[in-house]
């Protein structure tokens, strides 16, 4: 007897955040493995939330947190259901303001044989150099990669993998992140700096294209598969907008300066580890 496959899709939003899970729902429903059973995991302090009776839509109270540490967190956040988690074949994660707006099939989106975790490539630097990824560089965090180490860099705010594989991860990225902050140290771009040290030298992950992060405010020349919503069509935020014009030439002038004077450094970096034959390892999972 055939049995449907289900995936857990991980769903975090306190605040005003909570204003984008109905059009997350139900693109989500409509386009998002049709074959599979969904099961959402909405991790909020909101009251109420859309479909919040649907079979499929399981509501997890917490408390709201600063940024970062909201995201640097959502590993042990996924981790307070972990016997839940454990009850689907496939786990995944995905930012808030997210909008599925094409079929997506297990084929294109899952793990393929021999593959236990997809992670998706970050808009802002596929196809770039080695050099120019934003890697934690500070060998005193667990992060930390050379310069001259690394072949991809992926966004945070979407992946996935079998639910074994999926929990393991978070449970050792809950460990990194944790004795990182007894060091008093965040890594740079925090849970995404982690999720980059991890894929490091692991064959078992398919990088996926970036289409299904599709970025917003960026017109791109891959297909609108998965794609962001900007704040302000939920939070009507026109912040300083028009304020800055005059300056922001001035400011264009100094950082493109500033980005060529680090690309120098970068490049300098990366022949130095490459000399002298820096290297990581995989990393081993917590139990």
């Amino acid at each position: 007897m055939f049995m449907t496959k289900s995936i857990g899709i991980l769903y975090i939003c306190t605040g005003p955040y909570v204003l984008f899970w109905k059009d997350f729902y139900e693109s989500f429903e409509k386009n998002f493995l049709p074959s599979y059973e969904k099961r959402y995991y909405v991790f909020t302090d909101a009251e109420e939330i859309f479909a919040e009776n649907n079979l499929n839509v399981k509501k997890i109270a917490i408390e709201p947190m600063p940024w970062p540490l909201i995201t640097l967190f959502r590993f042990s956040t996924f981790l307070k259901i972990e016997d839940e988690l454990n009850k689907c074949d496939y786990l995944m994660f995905s930012n808030a303001n997210m909008i599925c707006n094409e079929i997506i099939t297990p084929e294109e989106f899952l793990p393929r044989k021999n593959e236990v975790l997809s992670v998706t490539s970050h808009p802002g630097y596929y196809g770039k150099s080695v050099i120019e990824f934003p890697y934690e560089r500070r060998k005193s965090s667990t992060a930390y990669i050379p310069w001259n180490c690394g072949k991809n860099y992926v966004i945070g705010a979407m992946f996935c993998g079998t639910s074994d594989a999926f929990i393991k991860m978070s449970k050792t990225l809950k460990h990194n992140i944790e004795e990182d902050l007894k060091k008093n140290i965040i890594a740079k771009w925090h849970d995404e700096s982690q999720l980059n040290r991890y894929i490091v030298n692991k064959p078992d992950v398919r990088i996926l294209e970036p289409m299904y992060c599709y970025p917003c405010g960026m017109e791109v020349s891959y297909p609108k598969k998965i794609y962001a919503v900007s704040k302000q069509a939920k939070f009507d935020v026109k912040t300083f907008k028009g304020q800055y014009s005059k300056r922001q030439n001035v400011l264009r002038k100094y950082l493109g300066i500033l980005k060529r004077k680090l690309l120098l450094k970068e490049r300098f970096m990366y022949l130095i580890d490459t000399i002298s034959g820096a290297h990581i390892e995989e990393i081993s999972d917590e139990e």
